[in-house]
């Protein structure tokens, strides 16, 4: 799933769940929950790029989801606790990051890189980008009821 769609439900759990003992973990959680929909991504895993390349869309992909989890709930989550979730929500792939980007072949990137390739769902574009948009789009409605 991309980071951005990861950010958007962290940050709608934070609006949720303004407990950070609750929050955290369940940011967390989100996370691989999210992943096993049926999703598109970039191919950051799977397709040979450049290095600087896939560095440039992935973050490029992260602050995409913070900038819109930032316009949607900066007005009603204090701020450290919107950024820190939407991080939180994104964290496996950032830990999965340096595999990629430095060949860290050695726990813990190899663990969390076997972890994510095992729950992956993935779905061909522009279907799986529509199963992930309506999916974060759910969370952010959820937080308006």
């Amino acid at each position: 799933m991309l980071d951005a769609s990861h950010a958007i439900i962290g940050a709608s759990i934070a609006k949720l769940i303004p407990n950070p003992y609750l929050g955290f973990p369940l940011s967390l959680l989100s996370h691989f929950l999210a992943d096993l929909c049926p999703h598109w991504d970039y191919g950051g895993r799977s397709i040979k790029r450049p290095k600087l390349k896939l560095i440039i869309l992935a973050l490029s992909d992260a602050l995409i989801g913070f900038s819109l989890g930032y316009l949607i709930f900066s007005s009603t989550v204090p701020t450290w606790y919107l950024l820190s979730m939407m991080f939180t929500a994104q964290l496996p792939d950032w830990l999965e990051a340096p595999y990629h980007i430095f060949n860290f072949n050695f726990p813990p990137f190899s663990s969390i890189k076997k972890l994510q390739s095992k729950l992956h769902s993935k779905m061909d574009f522009p279907w799986g980008l529509v199963t992930q948009i309506t999916i974060a789009l759910i969370f952010v409605l959820a937080t308006f009821i």
